[in-house]
């Protein structure tokens, strides 16, 4: 009877490590900061806005590119 995988000799294989997110250099850090408030900017489409609903902060993308 052949070997099965599960009985097989060969060494299984780790799997390939996950892709690491982009590093953010300062500036991008700053850009992606909302002015009013401080927290990091979310993105919808091409606009980035502060998801505090109080702040209400948001840029366009005539305003960043």
């Amino acid at each position: 009877m052949p070997p099965t995988r599960e009985t097989s000799d060969r060494p299984v294989s780790p799997a390939p490590p996950s892709p690491s997110p982009p590093q953010r250099t300062a500036a991008e850090e700053l850009m992606r900061t909302c002015p009013n408030c401080g927290r990091e900017l979310a993105e919808r489409k091409c606009k980035l806005y502060c998801p505090d609903p109080r702040c209400g902060y948001f840029l366009s993308c005539a305003d960043y590119y």
